[in-house]
């Protein structure tokens, strides 16, 4: 008695799990993404490589001697936080983590964890000097990042936003070129 009792549970099983009462499920296509590599890796180096630059331009008000390197900080600070509100849209428009992954990694133009404590420690002529070094080379990378993005993005509002971190970058080397 119990071999057809399993028996019809099995076949009850196989036969449940194939019957289908209507059309099979569709699944959506992915959609292609506006953003090409270039896009992305310029979004995930730029945006960091801002944010520790405006935290260490912020340091100047308390640490600088001269007042026209506090006052150049002021104008990059000022301009980089605009710069990065849309920065973090385009990066979140792309659909990329807001983590750092360059964390640790010493590349031009970026002003690191050990840069940001040194800044903390110093004061007077000594930080002055190593502000603007830091931030001159911030602002000089920005220009080429910049044209890289412009030349091989393919995000037209990302390559657009690139045009003017660029001309910012520009004309914050020729601020902190004035500072010495």
């Amino acid at each position: 008695m119990r071999r057809p009792l399993l028996g019809a549970v099995v076949v009850a099983l196989t036969m449940g799990g194939c019957a289908t009462t209507g059309p099979a499920p569709t699944i959506p296509a992915p959609t292609a993404s506006p953003f090409n590599p270039t896009d992305v890796a310029w979004l995930q180096l730029v945006v960091p490589m801002t944010e520790n630059a405006v935290a260490a331009a912020r340091l100047a008000p308390d640490h600088a001697a001269s007042g026209p390197v506090r006052t150049a900080a002021g104008s990059v600070v000022a301009s980089q936080e605009r710069l990065l509100v849309r920065l973090k849209a385009a990066r979140d428009r792309a659909g990329l983590p807001a983590a750092d992954v360059h964390s640790g990694h010493r590349m031009p133009g970026m002003v690191t964890t050990a840069d940001l404590v040194a800044l903390r420690t110093g004061r007077g002529p000594e930080f002055d000097q190593r502000l603007v070094a830091l931030l001159r080379a911030h602002a000089a990378q920005l220009v080429v990042l910049a044209k890289g993005e412009q030349t091989s993005g393919a995000d037209a509002g990302t390559r657009e936003l690139a045009g003017e971190v660029g001309a910012e970058g520009a004309r914050q080397e020729q601020v902190l070129a004035r500072t010495s």
